[in-house]
């Protein structure tokens, strides 16, 4: 009996992390096969929308490699239409952008964009399958 009370213990608390995490933290939404057919894994975190600040190219971001990657990420941020309003340097696993500086400022408004993903092995900086998340650039 006590074992299973345990196992429904950890049941719930693990529920109950799922949803904390899910509630408006960052999330790991789906996994990108790093080689086709090699079986490894890269984990992309999604995104529904980016807030940013009207009439700044400055802004405020959390755009992170999750530490259980074995890749580097390339990260650039475009414009339905294609314009791109930022690309990053390579970011090393368990690393974040917290700051990046758009190409131009935005007035208020939203943006239909892209955030686009090209992952590279740590090695020898040799390509691996990248990743397009569909968002909204919220601009107040």
């Amino acid at each position: 009996m006590n074992r299973k009370l345990n196992i429904l213990a950890a049941f719930l608390i693990l529920a109950l992390l799922l949803t904390a995490c899910g509630a408006g933290g960052d999330r790991v939404e789906r996994f990108a096969e790093a080689n086709p057919g090699s079986g490894e894994n890269i984990a992309i975190p999604g995104y529904e929308k980016l807030d940013f600040a009207a009439g700044k190219t400055a802004q405020t971001v959390n755009l992170k490699n999750p530490a259980e990657n074995a890749c580097t990420f390339v990260l650039s941020l475009t414009l339905e239409g294609g314009e791109t309003l930022w690309t990053g340097e390579a970011l090393s696993p368990g690393e974040a952008f917290t700051r990046i500086t758009l190409t131009r400022a935005l007035d208020a408004g939203e943006y239909p964009a892209t955030l686009h993903y090209d992952c590279y092995t740590i090695e020898d900086n040799q390509p691996l399958n990248g990743a397009e998340i569909q968002l909204i650039l919220e601009v107040k």
